[in-house]
């Protein structure tokens, strides 16, 4: 297996874990459509590169393309990862509470229910 067997290998797997990951529910038409709006490349070529055809040598701008996909859904990734910290930590800011943050209304309230 040469090396350019194994760049198609790689690209290959890596358009087929988007295209799932993405649009999970679609069949792979779809998805290879979808990708050659996105990466703008022919019907023809996607299906080349996304099949892993021994014959389809990928291009440098194709490459470029695939690698800036990939690295905005890694990003993403990345940015729904920081969201979800960040509602853990305020969720358990709100968990925790302060004490003395409502003292003097509670005060009152069990001052007026007679308590």
């Amino acid at each position: 297996m040469g090396i350019e067997d194994k760049v198609n290998a790689a690209i290959s797997h890596d358009l087929r874990v988007y295209a799932r990951r993405r649009w999970p529910l679609a069949n792979d038409k779809f998805r290879k459509d979808r990708l050659a709006d996105l990466l703008k490349l022919s019907a023809r070529r996607i299906k080349s590169l996304y099949e892993g055809e021994s014959t389809a040598v990928i291009r440098e701008h194709e490459a470029e393309a695939v690698r800036r996909l990939l690295g905005r859904a890694e990003a993403n990734r990345n940015d729904l990862q920081d969201l979800a910290e960040r509602i853990a930590r305020l969720e358990a800011a709100l968990l925790h509470g302060d004490e003395d943050f409502n003292r003097y209304q509670v005060d009152a309230l069990r001052k007026a229910s007679g308590r």
